[in-house]
């Protein structure tokens, strides 16, 4: 069993998310190094597993209870900061205010040579690079906080959702597999499934939306090697092979609707198409948005840097990446409950 214990007095949600019914089984402290720029998150710590775990919360000024949950998982490298400091943030933190959710930011084990970026055990088992590979309890630790949530927060339990980007990404499909009975639905972009995994494919049915850039020269659209030819970051499917899991997994359709969405900016070169694989009765969609010409950056409004384009590929600006995965969450609460 973990022991710890309520360390000082707490408020508003992270108030409540640390808590605990039982105080003896955890330990939680209001952290007191926000990163820059941060001034509306609450950051928090916790001990789990035998790791000190951080993550923050942002809570709408006015909300209607029960509300639901969305966590958001940084990619390789990132945290809480970068999130929320980014475009996607500021669109996750618009759709909190505007559609009455809490918004939780955890983050993975810290790296060793630079704490202040993050990894998540996402089942890879073939890498071979010190910065990324991870054998932290992050399902126990995401679980744990949805735990906490549904404990001393106002929350639905049929809404609670799992978003993240790139390793974030490869982080959510795995929660949507082992984790998928307490999930509602999930949101992966610019991320495939291992191959090999150190986790066993296997899933209950669970609505999931997918989007991946075509020209993705870090998270490889067709598959193989993770950022670059020499493999130590392990190696992914293909996108239509991630596709084809969840379809089987959820008995979906295996013939989608498909949809050209309006080329909005048409000076990104890069178009979307939408592919939906209906769930029939169970309702469990798959939703897949392949980023014609996107590269490996989360599709938005704003521009991105020549430089960052060298690094990442192009960026899809016809569609905002967070919007739309929320109006799949929106349309999926959990059901059968």
């Amino acid at each position: 069993m973990r022991t710890s214990s309520v360390r000082m007095p707490l408020v508003l949600l992270a108030l409540l998310l640390c808590a605990s019914v039982a105080p003896a089984l955890m330990s939680c402290t209001q952290g007191t190094t926000p990163g820059p720029g941060t001034p509306e998150l609450r950051f928090w710590q916790i001990v789990w597993d035998g790791l000190d775990r951080t993550f923050a919360t942002y809570t709408p000024a006015s909300l209607t209870t029960p509300a639901p949950i969305v966590f958001v998982l940084h990619g390789g490298f990132g945290s809480a900061t970068v999130i929320w400091n980014g475009e996607d943030g500021r669109s996750w933190k618009a759709l909190a205010d505007q559609h009455g959710f809490f918004l939780v930011l955890p983050e993975g084990r810290p790296d060793p040579a630079n704490p202040g970026s993050h990894h998540w055990n996402d089942c890879r088992s073939d890498q071979n690079n010190a910065e990324a590979i991870s054998s932290a309890d992050d399902v126990g630790f995401i679980s744990h906080l949805i735990d906490l949530a549904a404990a001393r927060v106002a929350i639905d339990p049929s809404r609670v959702y799992v978003a993240g980007a790139s390793n974030g990404g490869m982080m959510t499909y795995r929660l949507a597999m082992q984790l998928g009975n307490r999930l509602a639905a999930a949101g992966a972009m610019i991320a495939n499934l291992p191959d090999p995994s150190e986790c066993p494919f296997s899933a209950e049915p669970i609505p999931i939306l997918i989007m991946n850039g075509t020209a993705d020269p870090i998270m490889p659209y067709a598959g193989g090697c993770v950022a670059g030819p020499t493999c130590d970051r392990g190696r992914v499917r293909s996108t239509d092979a991630t596709v084809a899991f969840w379809v089987g997994s959820n008995g979906a359709a295996t013939t989608p609707e498909q949809v050209a969405l309006p080329d909005v900016v048409v000076s990104d070169l890069s178009t979307v198409s939408q592919f939906t694989y209906r769930g029939g009765a169970s309702g469990k969609d798959v939703l897949f948005y392949r980023v014609n010409n996107g590269g490996h950056q989360i599709p938005g409004p704003d521009p991105v840097s020549l430089a960052q384009i060298r690094v990442g590929g192009p960026k899809n600006r016809d569609i905002d990446a967070p919007a739309t995965i929320w109006q799949f969450f929106e349309a999926h609460p959990r059901t059968g409950m």
